[in-house]
């Protein structure tokens, strides 16, 4: 089950970095672009497969059980006595395959998406100074991944601070319920927060549940639309 936990979380963020990804397919025409789509789906499925396969070698780390909670609970004594009884299970004795995988994985998606953020930004920069796009445009593109950004970095944070202090707990043998409640809490309602931070700050997801409740849709602003480009790509406008 922790393993699954773990796997659901690593697809999660891996969804995010292929978000980005197909941002900067759909808006950038950069000279490389067209190399780009060649491999972008072996890219892709790539990720998906590795973020699979470093779980695998967590299953030769389970020692036998008995033994490895007897040593667990001798190194954390502040432990109350429900946790002595309860079916605790030992993932591993020495987590340092674990860290380093888990801890080199996110480190490389964070740089992969800002290497695509900043792929984006360029390309909307140059865009600009080309005189290419209208400031309308370049107004609605910069408005559109300022979006997609806060509708990322809300799960991303909810997932990635539980982990830190996963992390740090284990490296510095540290335990406090108090506070691993709230980081589990944190870590199991993202999803909730993913959905509301969607709803929100897109238009039409947000029109489509203010019209469920009458008092509420009368406040959505009118002008409120989506933009249709040359490209293709729909930017929503939020006012």
């Amino acid at each position: 089950m922790v393993v699954l936990v773990l796997l659901a979380c690593t697809y999660v963020l891996l969804s995010m970095l292929a978000i980005f990804e197909n941002r900067l397919h759909i808006i950038c025409d950069y000279f490389w672009i067209r190399y780009w789509n060649k491999i972008r789906m072996p890219w892709i499925i790539g990720h998906y497969i590795v973020g699979l396969l470093i779980f695998i070698p967590m299953k030769s780390f389970i020692p036998e059980q008995e033994p490895a909670k007897k040593a667990v609970f001798e190194i954390l004594t502040c432990l109350p006595d429900y946790v002595h009884d309860a079916p605790v299970f030992v993932l591993a004795e020495t987590y340092t395959y674990h860290l380093i995988a888990l801890v080199s994985l996110l480190v490389s998606g964070c740089i992969e998406a800002g290497i695509i953020i900043n792929c984006l930004n360029f390309f909307i920069v140059r865009q600009l100074k080309r005189k290419r796009i209208s400031r309308v445009t370049l107004k609605l593109q910069i408005k559109f991944l300022i979006v997609i950004s806060i509708q990322m970095l809300v799960p991303a944070l909810l997932m990635v601070i539980p982990l830190t202090y996963s992390w740090v707990c284990i490296v510095y043998n540290y335990y406090n319920q108090a506070i691993m409640n709230i980081v589990i809490a944190m870590e199991t309602m993202h999803g909730l927060f993913s959905t509301l931070t969607m709803i929100f700050i897109h238009h039409p997801y947000r029109t489509a549940v203010f019209n469920m409740f009458p008092k509420w849709s009368k406040r959505v602003a009118p002008g409120e639309n989506t933009s249709m480009f040359q490209n293709g790509s729909a930017f929503p406008t939020i006012n």
